[in-house]
């Protein structure tokens, strides 16, 4: 039996939110600000404006995927960054939901994701030390008056001995991640966008 490196768990948060919300001026302790909801799926060449997708490859390839015109998925959010304390590590998050109007608003379709998901880590001999965290929570999209639920799967590299392996494995961890929503088939019966 193999050890796993990664670990992969879900939990739901308790609470909710409002998209599309507006962004703060206010910097974060990291430097960074909140640049608020922007709707990539109907404007996709925004992504090349987003402060957090600048200096992250990586993140950038997975937010146009998501929001590709095929994929029946939309982004709401996204960070990452560098930290070094005891070492190197890469932490951040990207947050999506499903682009159908009835997937969006039962949660079990996201359970669904994320057992597939764990499936596929399997499957694919995944080996990178990180921790991916799902978390559901429930979301009112205002501009389109739904109720229902986004998901944020926050990914962390365990530490590393340089800032050059800690992206790697942030790399590596995204791309499989891309991979496996790459992979999914979605059926949409009424677009949110």
């Amino acid at each position: 039996m193999n050890l796993q490196t990664y670990s992969n768990s879900l939990f739901i948060g308790n609470r909710g939110k409002v998209i599309p919300y507006k962004g703060s001026k206010i910097k974060r302790k990291d430097g960074n600000i909140n640049s608020g909801f922007k709707n990539l799926k109907v404007r996709p060449e925004l992504i090349d404006n987003i402060p957090e997708l600048t200096t992250d490859s990586a993140l950038k390839s997975l937010v146009r995927l998501l929001n590709a015109k095929e994929m029946n998925f939309f982004s709401v959010g996204c960070f990452s960054s560098l930290f070094s304390e005891e070492g190197y590590t890469y932490r951040g998050y990207i947050e999506f939901a499903f682009n159908c109007r009835i997937c969006v608003r039962d949660a079990r379709n996201y359970f669904s994701l994320y057992f597939h998901f764990e499936q596929f880590l399997r499957k694919n001999n995944f080996e990178q030390k990180v921790d991916f965290n799902w978390m559901l929570e429930e979301v009112e999209f205002s501009d389109v008056s739904i109720d229902g639920f986004s998901c944020a799967i926050f990914i962390r590299t365990n530490y590393c001995e340089s800032n050059d392996i800690a992206y790697d494995t942030w790399k590596k961890s995204l791309k499989i991640l891309e991979s496996f929503l790459a992979s999914v088939q979605v059926k949409s019966h009424s677009l949110i966008y």
